[in-house]
């Protein structure tokens, strides 16, 4: 009895610990995020939707679906838990080109799609490494804007 109580305590905490260091992780995103996206509202910008966030595993990609719109330009700020993450992050267009990536631990990709590329843009991220662990945090928000007529 006292080995099974041993077992299911020792599951507990570490159940609890990983817990514990995702949220940790994902609030750290979060509050990184915080600090660009409070700015640009302030001076106006609009932010479309929530921000988002979730984890990255070591060289697994992660895609999230954009609906892209030609009458707005769109801006994806994204930061990790950490500076020490390195991450490469790309769009992809509803054609299958990746017109801009960047490898970093936080980036800004901005767009102005044109007619052909209204539709799903997918946001794509991989852990190349990471800081601590296999794992990382991130953090995304998009901010909208109305593009002028032609």
């Amino acid at each position: 009895m006292g080995v099974a109580v041993s077992k299911s305590l020792i599951f507990f905490v570490l159940s609890f610990v990983t817990s514990m260091y995702a949220s940790t992780g994902e609030a750290k995103a979060l509050e990184r995020l915080a600090i660009t996206t409070d700015i640009l509202i302030s001076s106006g910008e609009s932010m479309a939707g929530n921000a988002m966030s979730g984890m990255l595993v070591l060289e697994d990609t992660v895609f999230v679906d954009l609906l892209i719109d030609p009458a707005y330009s769109y801006q994806f700020i994204i930061w990790t838990d950490s500076a020490f993450n390195y991450i490469d992050f790309w769009l992809t267009t509803p054609n299958g080109d990746s017109p801009r990536g960047d490898l970093s631990d936080h980036t800004t990709l901005t767009i102005m799609p044109d007619t052909t590329e209204a539709g799903v843009w997918q946001l794509e991220m991989e852990l190349i490494e990471g800081a601590y662990s296999d794992t990382a945090y991130y953090a995304a928000a998009i901010f909208t804007r109305p593009r002028s007529p032609r």
